[in-house]
């Protein structure tokens, strides 16, 4: 069967460049799902566990703290600060880009670091930081709410 001729002068046809993406088959979507939860989740533990390390850091070196509770302190700081490297590593191997994790791993850490400190010190955010979470959050749902595009490759001309 033989192949249309391109367009006269060796123009590009409209066909070349699609419009709209190709989107995965239903065979990789389920499995590029899967690896996106994962991330997320991988993410979120990391920004969990970095804010516990502040917690515990801001407990072990306070002003009026006995050395048993210092030592514990460091001890729980050093942990949870390489679980956290650990689970932003593997959140990074499943993640889209960097940008997607990094940006997951801030706003775990904002969240948890504000739970924290209400539970921990009684601390209370103002309208304005929620605010400024909130927009986070929207833009953290704009990067997270597609699968990355796909375009088909181009036909290649045959001599």
């Amino acid at each position: 069967m033989a192949e249309r001729p391109g367009p006269p002068g060796g123009a590009v046809s409209a066909t070349a460049y699609p419009d709209t993406p190709a989107e995965f088959p239903p065979h990789l979507q389920a499995g590029a799902m899967r690896r996106r939860f994962w991330g997320v989740f991988n993410c979120l533990c990391a920004g969990a566990f970095g804010a516990l390390a502040a917690a515990s850091a801001k407990l072990a070196f306070g002003s009026e703290v006995s050395m048993g509770l210092c030592v514990l302190g460091i001890i729980v700081m050093a942990s949870t600060n390489s679980l956290m490297w650990t689970f932003f590593s593997r959140g990074l191997s499943f993640s889209m880009s960097s940008a997607i994790a990094s940006v997951t791993v801030t706003f775990s850490n904002i969240l948890s670091s504000a739970f924290l400190g209400y539970v921990l010190y009684g601390e209370c955010q103002e309208v304005l930081w929620w605010g400024g979470v909130f927009l986070i959050l929207c833009g953290l749902t704009l990067i997270h709410r597609k699968l990355p595009p796909t375009w088909k490759p181009l036909p290649h001309k045959q001599q």
